[in-house]
């Protein structure tokens, strides 16, 4: 089982041995030296120590070390993880969080520990009562009081409408629960999607001059203010909508790598995409008879469907290539280099 926060008196009386004997006898001598000694002793080592580490650091009085991490633990500066049976792991809290927790009795605690057990996809309200055993307006009554402090959150969850789950306060959310990029707040972001649409086809208007990669439009959309930054993957499905479109073309290279073409014929026609024939938006632009506005915008192999099958000698080759044929009829003064060129393919 995954290590778990803990309430030390539970442990202890569930232990055998000497652990649990050194807990039942709580009339050992507590000093308030000895409380922030083992208090720096656990700061010093943010990892967390387990009881070998204490025993090798000096603490070997098992009564002893329970008795101080009790009073740790009730002044909110200490936690506690059971990371095997008979094995414990306690780790100091920064001052900080310390003052969040300071006066909240059990029933906080019972609860702030279910909560984070719970981890990135939370635990629901009726949950959260089946599992601390609390009436329904304790629990509420508590959950209010942890959220005022910024120890827990409540998150609205997609998998319900309406229906919301508690998690800590530092904890990101699961997709399952929060939707990912494309949602907020449990909504379907549907304004940030068109927002994010409109960047990435104002970015290619002025990139008409070049073909722009994935990880460009990523780095673009990096530097603009949002509520989020999707991964390259996802802006692919930003692109692939507006390819759909007729917008922007898009082809893939041999490494696997998408790249984008803005789609003069969408400029020439207008740019509504009112009336555009999306058959011909996909006709090599000879037979169109649409003249780019840049033809070294289009080079052929950058957007032929056929590059992966494209062999010297092969049935599909650039020698007998007629897309290639009209593209360099178009472009005039490269069509002897480009001659040059291809002879030697």
């Amino acid at each position: 089982p995954e290590p778990s926060s803990i309430d030390l008196a539970l442990v202890a009386a569930s232990l055998e041995g000497p652990l649990s004997a050194g807990f039942a006898n709580m009339e050992v001598q507590l000093h308030g030296q000895d409380v922030e000694a083992f208090y720096r002793f656990c700061l010093d080592n943010p990892q967390g120590v387990t009881n070998d580490s204490l025993r090798q650091g000096g603490w070997a009085d098992q009564a002893m070390v329970l008795r101080v991490a009790n009073e740790l633990l009730s002044q909110g500066r200490l936690s506690i993880t059971q990371i095997s049976p008979g094995q414990l792991m306690y780790q100091a809290i920064d001052s900080h969080t310390a003052a969040k927790f300071r006066g909240l009795e059990r029933e906080h605690m019972l609860v702030f520990q279910t909560i984070e057990k719970a981890g990135d996809k939370g635990v629901w309200g009726k949950g959260l009562r089946d599992q601390t055993g609390l009436q329904q307006h304790t629990c509420a009554k508590v959950t209010k009081e942890l959220i005022r402090r910024q120890l827990v959150k409540e998150v609205k969850s997609v998998q319900g409408r309406g229906r919301k789950v508690f998690m800590k306060w530092d904890v990101e959310p699961n997709k399952s629960i929060s939707g990912g990029t494309w949602y907020q707040d449990g909504e379907f972001a549907t304004s940030w999607i068109e927002s994010l649409r409109e960047r990435c086809l104002q970015y290619m208007e002025g990139q008409q001059s070049r073909t722009v990669t994935s990880e460009d439009l990523h780095l673009y959309i990096q530097q603009q203010p949002g509520p989020s930054i999707p991964t390259q993957e996802e802006l692919q499905l930003i692109m692939r909508s507006l390819e759909l479109e007729e917008k922007v073309h898009a082809v893939q290279s041999v490494s696997g790598q998408m790249a984008f073409t803005y789609n003069m014929v969408y400029v020439l026609r207008g740019g509504t995409g009112i009336g555009f024939d999306t058959f011909a938006g996909r006709l090599p632009k000879f037979l169109t008879g649409l003249q780019e506005a840049s033809h070294s915008l289009t080079v052929p192999c950058l957007l032929c469907p056929l590059q992966g099958e494209c062999r010297v000698g092969g049935r599909i080759s650039p020698e007998s290539c007629e897309y290639m044929e009209a593209w360099l009829r178009k472009n005039p003064s490269t069509a002897e280099a480009s001659n040059d060129r291809m002879n030697d393919w």
